[in-house]
């Protein structure tokens, strides 16, 4: 038992320093859209080629070369910006195997995702101290959005508030559906850790998918968890933040305002205008395989009227679409839906919110070479926490009774 204690904190200490690297400094230093994943993807590659993962190259090849001849045979505007962006494609591809694989031989996720939890909220505690300081600027956003002027967003050393909160989105669902299985002064502690940093970055979209994520946990199971006291608990104060976060006058709760009224641009942006850009990206190519890879960037759409000038795409689906086409994204959503059943994420609850958070965050926002989706994707139909199995859980329930 001592051996394989030892190994396991071994195995914890071994990936702790790829998580910081992941969570808090991955983009810091390096030009917008650059990550430090990236630029250690060939390592990540030789890591999986010595662990005979040799033909994950050969495999990408073949399933992009069907859209490769197609857009040769439409016309590639520019071959430099098409090459550019399958290699970065590659760095995706191989960064989010290699992570999958490290996380499928982890026993300690849980741990892992304590820990992250613990020194996200150490780090946001410093950033309020710096938020009297000169040094504010270094980890806090201060945007104008209409009808509000200078909007404080914690973003810490992510390149912008939302793709921080992106990264806190399954430590919130995580933390919160634990909470209601096995309600306790220590997993509302770590609710209480995640949620307050989640509040200071002022997602409100990544915040709202959480919440109807947990939602859809919370429905399929609401027969059980009638049954206990604590979980009932919980809700009703979750519900009682909620409604002092709107009736109380804050920023948040000024900005919710603006959502609900249909005044937030940034809403229009990520979605209704992203499908009009990418239409308009797609059409004179081909709407069915799209425009090719990167092309989207060489668009000028500034004719549209709309926030964006160029056809760089804040939405996932809509970006797949302009540049893989309406079959590509078809591709995309059958492959998701597929591994909903075969990996029967509906049979445990974490994995069933996190699957409504990334399908939505596809089609809210994101980008087609999101690293952060695609890790998401993996931890809902991977065999992580099957504690939150539903029929575990009533089997729990029972044996106690």
């Amino acid at each position: 038992m001592a051996v394989h204690t030892a190994a396991r904190v071994r195995s914890f200490e071994k990936y702790l320093p790829i998580a910081l690297l992941y969570f808090f400094l991955n983009s810091i230093g390096l030009p917008t859209g650059l990550f430090y994943t990236t630029l250690l993807s060939p390592l990540f590659f030789l890591w999986l080629f010595r662990r005979r993962e040799r033909w994950i190259t050969l495999k990408f090849a073949a399933c992009l070369m069907p859209f490769v001849i197609a857009h040769a045979s439409i016309g590639i505007e520019s071959p430099f910006y098409y090459a550019r962006s399958t290699l970065l494609l590659w760095t995706v591809c191989v960064t989010v195997y290699a992570f999958s694989l490290a996380l499928l031989k982890y026993e300690s996720l849980e741990r892992l995702f304590e820990q992250l939890i613990v020194l996200n909220f150490c780090a946001a505690m410093i950033a309020l101290v710096l938020l009297f300081t000169p040094y504010r600027e270094a980890v806090w956003d201060t945007t104008d959005i209409q009808g509000l002027s200078d909007v404080l967003r914690l973003r810490l050393l992510s390149s912008e508030p939302s793709v921080y909160a992106l990264l806190m989105m399954p430590l919130l669902v995580f933390v919160v559906l634990r909470s209601l299985q096995n309600p306790g002064k220590r997993n509302l502690l770590f609710v209480a850790l995640i949620l307050i940093p989640f509040l200071l970055c002022q997602s409100l979209g990544g915040l709202t998918i959480s919440v109807a994520g947990i939602g859809i946990a919370v429905l399929v199971k609401f027969r059980h968890l009638l049954k206990q006291r604590g979980a009932l608990l919980i809700l009703a104060v979750m519900a009682t933040l909620v409604a002092g976060l709107v009736y109380v006058p804050n920023p948040i709760a000024d900005r919710l305002f603006l959502v609900a009224a249909g005044e937030d641009s940034s809403i229009d942006s990520r979605t209704v205008f992203s499908f009009i850009v990418a239409y308009n990206v797609a059409e004179p190519k081909s709407l069915l395989w799209g425009a090719g890879l990167g092309q989207a960037k060489l668009a000028d759409v500034s004719d549209l009227g709309l926030a964006l000038s160029v056809g760089v795409i804040p939405n996932a689906i809509a970006g797949g679409f302009a540049e893989l086409g309406i079959i590509g994204m078809l591709i995309k959503f059958a492959v998701e839906f597929y591994l909903f059943f075969r990996t029967r994420v509906y049979a445990n609850s974490f994995r069933l919110a996190l699957f409504v958070v990334v399908f939505i965050i596809q089609l809210t926002g994101s980008y087609l070479m999101n690293v952060q989706e695609y890790l998401m994707w993996f931890l809902a139909f991977g065999p992580f926490f099957p504690e939150m199995d539903f029929k575990r859980a009533d089997r729990l329930k029972i044996s106690h009774r």
